[in-house]
């Protein structure tokens, strides 16, 4: 009899030839560390808490139940917040598929079959390899545990290649470049405050509310509110004066102005409460400060 059976093979999306590291640290708070590139792929989860990373000159927050990735030869670093202190988990690997380039400049909310996935996959890899140092993880040597559970460095390959085609059908994502931390006044500010500093700045010459801060972020009043209170207790409204009055000392001192006009161009209500507001933050009233300039 003719057979009339046919096979059809697998599509192999992933293939995970080497693991370097896999490993789970809680640290401190103040943690921080001077950074890495290597010539593998690296995956970082938060399990507790939020770690600025660097990637690159890419500089973002990760928070709590977010993964993300450091291609091959991407310098790297990770430092605490100095408020909580951060759980997380690192597993390194080589990987030469097309298909980890989905990976590259995102980051990833895990849902809670993601989350059990990759817990699966953190017991079945650290039951069959062991660092050599687990006091002192990065750039440490892994070493195979023997006698290790049947079959569990496969299940640890297998557990890998799983999640990471579970994580290209994950639709919580984010770029990397909306989480970005920006270095402000010595400050490390999120991206969504330096959305609204940037604003802010360009708005010098206009007039603003806090409604059309929130328009221009796409956020609630209250929510703009809160998130800009984080960075600066003392609002919105005040920090967009003290840029105002800060551009005013300058228009001041090049001497181009009269103090009404420069109340005009800065869109104060009039020059009375230009010169009210100028000696909120300065000390003194606009013509005591044009006085005082050192000709």
């Amino acid at each position: 009899m003719e057979d009339k059976f046919t096979g059809q093979g697998f599509e192999k999306l992933f293939n995970v030839d080497r693991i370097m590291t896999i490993f789970y640290m809680e640290l401190p708070k103040n943690f921080y560390y001077d950074g890495e590139k290597h010539d593998f792929w690296e995956m970082v989860y938060i399990d507790k808490g939020e770690m600025l990373c660097t990637a690159d000159t890419n500089r973002f927050i990760l928070k709590s139940g977010e993964m993300t990735f450091h291609k091959p030869n991407e310098f790297h670093n990770l430092s605490g917040n100095n408020d909580v202190a951060p759980n997380v988990s690192i597993i390194t690997f080589r990987c030469n598929s097309r298909a980890m380039k989905r990976f590259d400049g995102k980051i990833f909310r895990l849902s809670a079959e993601e989350k059990s996935l990759l817990s699966s996959l953190m017991a079945e890899g650290t039951s069959c390899f062991r660092l050599e140092d687990e006091h002192d993880p990065l750039l440490q040597k892994l070493n195979k545990v023997s006698p290790s559970p049947f079959g569990s460095s496969q299940m640890t390959k297998n557990l890998l290649e799983i999640f990471l085609i579970k994580l290209c059908r994950n639709t919580d994502v984010v770029t990397k470049s909306m989480r970005q931390s920006f270095v402000i006044d010595g400050v490390d500010v999120p991206y969504h405050i330096k959305e609204i500093l940037d604003f802010l700045h360009a708005n010098i010459y206009g007039r603003l509310t806090i409604a059309d801060v929130a328009r221009h972020v796409g956020k609630s009043e209250s929510t703009v509110k809160q998130q800009f209170a984080l960075y600066r207790k003392s609002g919105i409204i005040h920090y967009y004066n003290s840029l105002k009055i800060k551009e005013a000392r300058r228009l001041i001192r090049e001497g181009k102005y009269n103090i009404t006009q420069i109340s005009d161009l800065l869109h104060f209500d009039n020059p009375q409460y230009f010169s009210k507001c100028f000696k909120v933050y300065t000390k003194m009233t606009p013509k005591e400060y044009k006085d005082s300039i050192i000709r």
